[in-house]
């Protein structure tokens, strides 16, 4: 697999995995560009996550990987009053959920 279908197939990895938590999940599907403000929308109990998903082959995680596009929407979601966003990343087959706030703040995050 490249690392497009890697992506695409974590993107529904998650949407399962969160579906099977009991998350009402929504896929955001890209625009013609291939843009999109972040890939998955998750409810439960009243509260929506905004959810990004990444896969990564090095030990750190870096700010650099989101997209000024993913960033003004992370930041308009909580203008908004919702939720944290959260990254979800893919790293040597686990996963590490990373609050945008820790990521904004610390630039970068070991993953391992």
């Amino acid at each position: 697999m490249n690392n497009k279908q890697i992506g695409t197939q974590f993107e529904r990895d998650m949407c399962d995995i969160l579906a099977s938590r009991g998350y009402w999940v929504r896929f955001i599907v890209p625009d013609a560009r291939g843009a999109q403000p972040f890939d998955i929308i998750a409810v439960k109990d009243g509260k929506a996550l905004a959810i990004d998903c990444k896969t990564c082959v090095s030990n750190t995680f870096s700010i650099n990987r989101l997209e000024d596009n993913q960033i003004m929407a992370f930041e308009r979601w909580l203008e908004c009053g919702n939720e944290m966003p959260i990254i979800c990343v893919l790293h040597e087959g686990g996963i590490h959920y990373i609050r945008y706030d820790v990521l904004k703040e610390n630039k970068s995050v070991k993953l391992s």
